[in-house]
């Protein structure tokens, strides 16, 4: 079988810079990477609010008193 090249390696990154570059321009490239860093600081934010709500919301249902059974005997009656 024949060996890939690994992903990331220099000349790859250097192909991919000039790529983009060629296609957004010089000016546009740092308010594209501006705005991929805010998304990516957003999708976290989300993320870690959602995962604090998970465990609060588990942590209510712990504290929870179990509910009292109902008598079965006096039911059938």
């Amino acid at each position: 079988m024949q060996v890939i090249a690994q992903i990331g390696s220099p000349s790859q990154w250097l192909i991919l810079i000039i790529i983009c570059l060629v296609i957004f321009g010089a000016k546009r490239l740092p308010d594209i990477a501006r705005n991929l860093g805010r998304g990516f600081a957003s999708f976290k934010k989300a993320k870690r609010e959602f995962e604090q709500e998970l465990l609060s919301a588990d942590k209510e249902e712990e504290q929870k008193p179990a509910p009292p059974k109902a008598d079965t005997k006096s039911q059938e009656q």
